[in-house]
């Protein structure tokens, strides 16, 4: 086994009491004494001649070995998810809670996703990560002194803790792996211990802390960490990554699943990242390993929260952390679009846009704007009670978003930005009087926009049923053969390049009279109007 502990004064034995006024010798020993007859001792000790008239701000120092012990208990202060306590008295299973007591041998047993803040008589924190089995091995004080002692069994996962100050040398602190033990005087650190028992590691972010075993002896100071091998000697501090960079990270989010992504560190084999409650990190919600500098989680309610953020090496030692503040206001959901559909081809001079309600959505705001960053929208409706809305629009490219309302104030995110496009229907050309001769007759009309298509009928009656010609084109005119004398009709439509299909416009009518020479063949073009 390695031992890790902080460099003390020589003087472990002992414990410093200062005395107050009133204080007498024996009534210390009552107070503090496994048997308080043993004042003697402690007058012979510290050579006192009047047990009765100790002069106060005295330093009268006690063995600690003649101090009773008395047992203290752990307090949750917080759990998160679904936590297994197993008590030490009759193996009893039960939940821990909020305010609950943990006492000398109860074990821990968090799974995934779920995690346990204890707090210790001396104020000394340790957060159960996921994962993980710790049992409470020792938790004493002696006498009515501020003198803790304090032992926790990590069999594996992680613990992080922040350790208050320890009072005097007799004072220890320590947590225990199959492979190291980490003992410290007042600092804030991690220990981890993989599930197979052959490594454990150790990282330190405040104080410092001294490694001792397998015949090597080394310090290890804030900002390094060390691992051990199970029957080898602990490597020399490793300088910790530093704290990843956050800074371009947002700190409101709209949308759920939390996604954030941040700059890679060099060096970083993985990361861990996790969203506390609270700006002193201690009330953890969220805590995954991630391969990549991002991090993802599927949802959380809205509210303010804190992202930590540090780096792995490629030995697992864990770096420093970065923080970052955020809130999430996600809430209401954005209604589902229903249409227009993306990036859609409309025609005509209005467009309908449909969604479907979300829970506890009261009202709609939709906005419609020539440019995806909305600066000046086109169409701006707050407080849409049904769900559609038809506006009027002018040709162009066009994107829109749409969010739901609760109250008067209460508004959630926009949807993601959808595109379409609005055209003009294809005007109906009208066509020019034809130039007709005894062989042929040439139809001409103004030509539409690049790649327009155009389909020409002619027909012996007014219906089209009769039909003499029906030409897909693609120039603005055609030329046909003089059906001879009669009454004709004929009609035009523009085909835009997309394949939009415009009206026909108004029949036209053409007249070839009877019994003329064909070389005084003059057309009477009647022009009407057929509804």
């Amino acid at each position: 086994m390695i031992l890790l502990a902080t460099h003390v004064q020589a003087d472990t034995t002992t414990w410093a009491y200062t005395v107050r006024q009133g204080d007498t010798l024996i009534a210390i020993s009552n107070n503090y004494l496994e048997r308080p007859n043993e004042w003697v001792k402690l007058q012979n000790i510290n050579r006192i001649k009047n047990p009765k008239r100790l002069p106060p701000g005295l330093q009268l120092y006690i063995p600690v070995e003649l101090l009773k012990l008395q047992e203290t208990v752990a307090k949750v202060v917080r759990v998160q998810r679904e936590v297994e306590i197993i008590s030490a008295v009759g193996g009893v299973y039960f939940s821990a809670e909020p305010g609950a007591s943990l006492h000398r041998g109860d074990k821990i047993r968090t799974g995934k996703d779920s995690n346990i803040t204890l707090r210790f008589a001396d104020g000394s924190r340790l957060m159960v990560m996921e994962n993980s089995e710790v049992t409470l091995n020792v938790m004493t004080v002696y006498g009515k002194s501020d003198v803790m002692n304090t032992r926790i069994q990590l069999q594996k996962g992680q613990v992080e803790t922040q350790v208050a100050p320890l009072k005097g040398p007799a004072a220890h602190y320590k947590i225990i792996t199959p492979v190291i033990a980490v003992g410290v005087r007042g600092t804030d650190f991690r220990v981890s211990a993989d599930a197979n028992a052959k490594v454990s590691r150790s990282e330190v972010l405040h104080g410092a802390v001294a490694v001792e075993g397998e015949g090597t002896q080394l310090s290890v100071p804030a900002g390094f960490g060390t691992l051990a091998e199970a029957g080898k000697p602990p490597l020399p501090p490793v300088a910790l990554l530093k704290e990843p960079d956050l800074t371009d990270l947002p700190t409101l989010l709209r949308h759920v699943p939390l996604q954030f992504n941040w700059r890679a560190l060099e060096g970083a084999f993985s990361y861990r990242a996790q969203v506390y409650a609270d700006k002193e990190f201690q009330d953890l919600l969220l805590d995954g390993l991630f391969s990549n500098s991002e991090a993802k989680w599927p949802d959380l309610p809205d509210g303010n929260y804190f992202l930590r953020v540090r780096a792995i090496d490629t030995q697992g030692l864990e770096g420093l952390n970065a923080g970052r503040a955020f809130t999430l206001n996600a809430r209401p959901v954005p209604p589902f679009i229903s249409a227009p559909t993306d990036k859609g081809m409309f025609y005509g001079d209005q467009v309908q846009f449909q969604w479907t309600p979300p829970e506890n959505a009261e009202a709609y705001h939709i906005q419609v704007a020539s440019n995806g960053e909305f600066t000046t929208p086109v169409v701006n409706m707050v407080d849409l009670k049904d769900l559609q809305y038809t506006a009027m629009l002018a040709p162009g490219e066009y994107y829109w978003r749409i969010a739901s309302r609760i109250g008067s104030d209460d508004e959630g995110p926009f949807s993601d930005a959808r595109s379409f496009t609005l055209k003009s229907i294809p005007a109906a050309p009208i066509i020019s009087p034809p130039h007709i001769d005894s062989k042929k007759m040439t139809f001409q009309w103004p030509a539409g926009e690049a790649g327009y298509k155009y389909q020409f009928q002619l027909a012996r009656d007014e219906g089209f049923h009769d039909m003499l010609a029906d030409k897909l084109l693609s120039d603005a005119s055609i030329i046909l053969a003089n059906p001879g004398t009669g009454n004709y009709f004929m009609r035009v439509k523009a085909i835009d390049a997309d394949g939009f299909s415009g009206s026909f416009g108004a029949s036209q009518q053409i007249q070839i009279p009877r019994n003329v020479p064909w070389w005084l063949t003059i057309p009477v073009l009647l022009f009407s109007l057929m509804l």
